[in-house]
């Protein structure tokens, strides 16, 4: 089953055009829709499929970044070394976006000696530069020698070979550490670390556009006389493209993490230090989410060298530069945290490595809360040994936090888990196929929030290849029948009690109605109005309004009870402007089932599903429909497969009115007369085994009678149920 996205509501303008028969021609206009909350939610991660070469097994490839583009577009980095170690070069292969298959390997750079510092950035124009040290004065391993350039190539959005190299800087000194971040209005920023006087220090440069020469560059941490340098500089960029970066200001007794910002266009700021005086604190690691929250994590001791620290978190909100006071976060003795991820609401989560006294070394890990501030419980996610040789971790904008890291005693695997709705796997699955040596990968999502791993393995004494794996879509399961809430196929009503217990009253497929699941705890004063399947998880669902004027979805199980504390969205407020809200099944055509909402005043508004779990803008269909006492919606009655209406008037005539597909109602039509005798008249769906929607009506001694639908836009007819339906406050 397809994972549900993240229901982030998206408002999109929908207009409509409708023909009310017998009140005259209404134009319409698109308004504004009662106010919409964002909440996000999860379902299962599908299974990952096998895994395909990247490279050949010809040579040493060593895995150094994975990012996906703005468009989806997935790209690995690697150095490709000769077994002979006379060449070493700098390789890409990209996954165009909505693509399942590699591209060809591509050589970005033949490096001039072994010692690099590669990486890729992602930029909010589409592109993605990959960039890195070059050391072309070095003897080899251990005889590195001054001088160096920090270079890059830049793959365009869309685009499928990467630009000529070009230089950031060169520097006859020693320079090291190079990291680049892009703005949304292609402004890149670089930052270095340098010696000047026999210190450390940062260096920055910018290119403000393509095309332009990067600045000159300047020194942007404050050169103290006792202290240095001590970290490579962490680096993240705000959508609004403002940089920010962290380091480490060390002495010999005293580290202080210090952080500074570049809002687009603009020039740094000074450094301000985030970690508590007087202790040492080292080892940051700064990340930032989809939603733009961001999370800076270091460790801290009393003292260099003390065999006793914490880990602290600091947290930066969303549209903030300020950064909240540095917390412990939930750590563990004898191991450290090595990677960070921030989900789209702010969820802080920490993946390290610990001792554990008879079991070895362990992959742990703990998530904060954004919306109640406290630590999960310590989780191992690993199942065997794991060495300290790399982790990787990622969240995705649905909130699913994916982690891999290697395990194994000598044959070392790479393996995968992922956080779903605040619980790991089960179990964590391998994904390298090598049979003896090792794997080490990253981790990265893609545009449909799969996951997408890459990483090296051994295939030789001294050779690796490449491979790439992503989670592969489950068979889909079919769409839910129209009013089908116990997963059975057949048609449903549901039943609401004066003391608040909801019920499903599940179709026999010959006229009558059952009991099913029941939940209790509903407030009477609610409006229930079954629903299609809005949340993407393949069953249908129950929209509810509050008395406050609350909408909310209420998450469908395919036969579960709809219960209050059940999975569920909040659609938004404002909802008690409508006095009537019903479904007629699928209005616009999309295959997805749509929501009405008359005002008091007679006003019809059509919402249409989004597709990501809630509803576009508000189209308005016409006035005039305070005539009706009654609206109900009935599904498809003709076999056009759109979803059609019925309303009563004052006088107890029933009318029809067919959906076109396309938003709209063709004319009105009279059923007939008579039906003021009923004080409740529902749409069931086919509860008759027929094929045909059919109709109930519940009189006002509480018989609740069967119209059968002839699948020509009318009904059979009725045919009595059973007494004693007075039981219930509502039918719906």
């Amino acid at each position: 089953m397809p994972r549900s996205a993240l229901l982030r509501h998206s408002i999109a303008a929908v207009t409509a055009t409708t023909l009310l028969a017998g009140l005259g021609p209404l134009t319409a206009t698109a308004t504004a829709a009662p106010v919409a909350a964002a909440v996000a939610t999860a379902a299962s991660v599908d299974p990952w499929a096998a895994s395909v070469p990247l490279s050949d097994e010809a040579a040493l490839h060593s895995l150094v970044d994975l990012r996906t583009a703005k468009d989806g577009a997935v790209v690995a980095l690697w150095y490709r070394t000769a077994e002979d170690h006379s060449k070493n070069e700098l390789i890409a292969s990209v996954r165009p976006a909505g693509s399942s298959v590699w591209g060809a390997v591509q050589v970005l750079r033949t490096l001039p000696t072994w010692r690099s510092q590669a990486q890729l950035t992602v930029s909010d124009d589409g592109s993605v530069t990959a960039a890195w040290m070059e050391y072309p004065n070095d003897g080899g391993p251990g005889n590195e020698k001054p001088g160096g350039a920090f270079r890059m190539v830049t793959l365009a959005a869309g685009a499928t070979t990467w630009s000529d190299v070009s230089d950031v800087m060169t520097d006859p000194g020693w320079v090291h550490g190079g990291r680049l971040a892009g703005s949304p209005s292609g402004e890149l920023v670089a930052v270095w670390q340098g010696v000047s006087a026999g210190k450390a220090g940062v260096y920055s440069s910018v290119r403000t556009a393509p095309g332009e020469a990067w600045s000159e560059p300047v020194r942007i941490d404050e050169p103290t006389t006792d202290a240095g340098l001590s970290s490579v500089p962490e680096l993240i960029h705000s959508a609004d493209g403002t940089t920010t970066m962290a380091f480490v200001q060390a002495g010999a007794e005293i580290g202080e993490i210090k952080v500074l910002d570049r809002p687009a266009g603009g020039t740094w700021s000074k450094p301000v230090t985030v970690s508590a005086p007087g202790q040492y604190a080292h080892n940051p690691k700064l990340a930032l989410g989809r939603g733009g929250h961001a999370a800076l994590v270091w460790h801290t001791q009393d003292a260099r060298g003390s065999s006793v620290g914490t880990d602290v978190v600091a947290r930066r909100p969303a549209g903030s530069l300020t950064w909240g006071a540095g917390e412990p976060a939930n750590g563990f003795d004898g191991g450290a945290w090595r990677k960070i991820a921030v989900g789209p609401e702010g969820d802080v989560t920490l993946l390290g490595v610990t001792f554990v006294e008879g079991s070895g070394f362990i992959a742990r890990t703990t998530t904060r809360s954004a919306a109640t501030g406290t630590w999960a419980a310590l989780k191992t996610i690993s199942t065997g040994y794991v060495p300290d040789d790399q982790f990787d971790l990622t969240a995705g904008a649905d909130g699913v936090v994916h982690a891999v890291w290697t395990q194994g005693d000598t044959d070392r695997k790479l393996m995968a888990s992922s956080r779903v709705a605040g619980a790991w796997s089960a179990a964590p699955t391998p994904l390298s196929t090598n049979t003896s040596g090792y794997a080490l990968g990253l981790v990265t999502v893609d545009a449909a929030d799969r996951p997408v791993a890459v990483w090296q393995q051994s295939s030789g004494d001294l050779t690796t290849q490449l491979r790439a794996a992503t989670t592969a879509p489950a068979p889909v399961k079919p769409l839910p029948k129209w009013r089908d809430l116990s997963g059975d196929g057949r048609g449903d009503l549901l039943a609401l009690t004066p003391a608040g217990a909801l019920t499903v009253r599940t179709g026999s497929g010959a006229g009558g109605l059952g009991t099913g699941a029941t939940a209790t705890g509903w407030p009477t004063t609610s409006t229930v109005v079954p629903f299609g399947d809005l949340s993407g998880d393949r069953c249908n669902d129950l929209l509810v309004r509050n008395s406050a004027g609350v909408l909310t979805r209420h998450d469908g199980g395919c036969g579960t009870a709809f219960a209050p504390g059940g999975p569920k969205l909040t659609i938004g407020a404002g909802w008690n402007a409508y006095n009537a809200l019903t479904s007629p099944g699928d209005l616009t055509g999309d295959g997805r089932t749509d929501l009405l909402a008359r005002t008091p005043g007679g006003e019809l508004y059509l919402y249409a599903d989004d597709g990501k779990g809630a509803f576009k803008t508000r189209a308005r269909l016409g006035g005039g429909w305070q005539a009706y006492n009654a609206i109900a919606g009935v599904g498809d009655l003709n076999g056009d497969k759109a979803g059609d209406l019925l309303a009563r008037d004052a006088a107890g005539v029933l009318w029809r009115y067919l959906g076109r597909g396309d938003g709209t109602f063709g004319t009105r039509v009279k059923l007939g007369g008579g039906w003021q005798g009923y004080n409740s008249l529902v749409g069931v769906g086919d509860f008759t085994g027929d094929g045909k929607a059919d109709l109930v009506a519940r009189d006002t001694t509480g018989t609740l009678w069967r119209y059968a639908g002839n699948g020509a836009g009318a009904f059979a007819g009725r045919a009595k149920i059973g007494g004693g339906w007075q039981m219930y406050k509502t039918l719906s």
